[in-house]
């Protein structure tokens, strides 16, 4: 992976390892979930989950080893996959988020993976994408519940604090997409009149194209910028994040965002949309997004 020695390289040169400072590697990924009716190359879990979780591994311990905490935004996990994945990434990891259909252990999670050694957990809030936020609920039409799942962390070791959000957005409805990407972008500052001024990071599959609607709602209010746009280095070739069971990218549908733009609190280096064919198994229908920022 070209981000590991690009990230060591980086941080060597401009020591933003110092306390004034704080790397971060932001990861969005769909992991697919565990289905029992398989599309055409798609492998069961069980073939899936060790070059996965090795791929994440891979991230995060480069990023530890280069000076960086990672944070994980992960979508289309179910219980059982959950627990595989951080089992496989070590003790030190936990998680903050929901299954969304009861808001326990039932559906798909959208959760935030961190390491307890690095980051605490100040505050977090798993909110539905509807009339009804505060409740299990479906809105606009969608196909499926769908959640904003929000953490404010403390980095231990310099005192840095940061939020997170992470999200799905709906397959089905561009009204259920459109306005959820709203009910996001209201918690996220809400939490922000609570813990701010604080740097932001946004994880997610969007179900919509950079011309797209829910990803247009986003960027006319101009709160925060998607790392395409940053003037951050593209590591790779790989421009597309959405592939299906193929080696054919089909849609740029996952993203990094940060911001908030007017306030300047990230600087953005780098990222890399990683391979999902892995030993002959597609670990994933959607590639991995890795980001490379400086909390300033």
């Amino acid at each position: 992976m070209q981000a590991r020695t690009a990230l060591a390289c980086f941080l060597a040169a401009a020591n933003v390892a110092a306390t004034a400072s704080q790397p971060l590697r932001i990861v969005s990924f769909n992991i697919r979930y565990a289905a029992t009716s398989l599309d055409q190359n798609e492998k069961p879990w069980s073939d899936r989950r060790a070059g996965l979780i090795n791929q994440l591994k891979d991230i995060t311990n480069n990023a530890t080893e280069a000076g960086a905490v990672s944070v994980l935004g992960l979508q289309e996990v179910l219980d059982g996959q959950l627990n595989d994945i951080k089992d496989g990434l070590g003790p030190e990891w936990t998680h903050y988020g929901f299954g969304r259909d009861d808001g326990n252990k039932q559906g798909e999670y959208n959760p935030i993976i961190y390491r307890t050694d690095a980051l605490k957990l100040v505050y977090s809030e798993q909110k539905w994408l509807s009339l009804t936020p505060n409740k299990v609920s479906f809105g606009w039409g969608a196909g499926s519940r769908r959640v904003s799942v929000i953490g404010v962390f403390e980095h231990i070791g310099t005192g840095k604090r940061f939020i997170h959000a992470n999200t799905h957005l709906d397959n089905v409805s561009s009204q259920a997409r459109s306005e959820g990407i709203k009910v996001v972008l209201s918690r996220i500052q809400a939490v922000q009149e609570e813990y701010g001024p604080l740097g932001v990071t946004l994880t997610g599959d969007f179900n919509s194209e950079p011309d797209g609607d829910a990803y247009g709602t986003l960027e006319d209010t101009g709160y925060l910028t998607e790392l395409w746009n940053s003037g951050a280095t593209r590591l790779g070739t790989n421009q597309l994040t959405y592939t299906g069971f193929s080696t054919t990218g089909k849609s740029r549908i996952d993203f990094v965002w940060f911001g908030p733009a007017a306030e300047k609190l990230y600087s953005a280096q780098q990222f890399e949309f990683l391979n999902n064919y892995i030993d002959g198994v597609f670990i994933s229908d959607h590639r991995a997004v890795v980001a490379d920022l400086t909390l300033l």
